[in-house]
C-alpha cells in the first residue's frame, strides 16, 4: 500500500474553510483530462456516500466510496472516504480530508493518501498521476478557500 500527506497552508479562518469543503469544492478540484460526473454526494459524516463516474477518452468508470471517519472539533476537523466500488486498476482507497486551525485567520488542509493497485506494477503505476493530481489541488485550495 501507499502513503502519502499533501499539506496546503490556506489564509482562512477553519470555520469558513470548512464551510466550503463542499460538494462545489469537489467538483473544483477535479483533475484537467478527466471528465467527472458527480452522481451522488451526501456529504462528510460517518456513513454518507459518494458516487461519481469518471473517464478518460471514451473509457468511463465508476468510483463509489463511503464516509469511515469524522471527527469535528474547534481546533481540528477530520473525515475518511474509502472506496467501495472503485475503478481498474485500484484495489484500496482511503483519503482523510483534515483541517488544522493554525491561528485565526490561518488553516491547514492535510490531505493523507493510502492506496493500493490491483498489483505491485499498477500501485506503482498509479503513485506518479496521484501525486500530480494533489499536487495541482494545492493552488485551487488557495484560490477557491483563501480569504485573504
Amino acid at each position: 500500500m501507499m502513503h502519502f500527506t499533501f499539506i496546503t497552508h490556506v489564509d482562512a479562518n477553519i470555520n469558513e474553510v470548512s464551510r466550503n469543503f463542499n460538494r462545489e469544492l469537489l467538483i473544483k478540484l477535479k483533475p484537467p483530462l478527466v471528465k467527472m460526473n458527480l452522481l451522488r454526494y451526501d456529504g462528510q459524516i460517518t456513513g454518507n456516500q459518494l458516487s461519481f463516474q469518471i473517464g478518460i477518452g471514451p473509457m468511463k468508470q465508476q468510483w463509489d466510496g463511503i464516509i469511515t471517519a469524522h471527527r469535528y472539533t474547534k481546533k481540528d476537523w477530520l473525515f475518511r472516504d474509502e472506496g467501495i466500488k472503485l475503478p481498474h486498476p485500484l484495489k484500496t482507497w482511503k483519503h482523510t480530508h483534515a483541517l488544522k486551525s493554525i491561528t485565526e485567520h490561518s488553516t491547514l488542509i492535510i490531505d493523507r493518501l493510502k492506496f493500493e493497485g490491483k498489483n505491485r506494477f499498477f500501485t506503482l503505476l498509479l503513485c506518479l498521476p496521484f501525486i500530480a493530481m494533489f499536487l495541482m489541488r494545492k493552488p485551487l485550495y488557495k484560490k477557491h478557500l483563501s480569504t485573504r
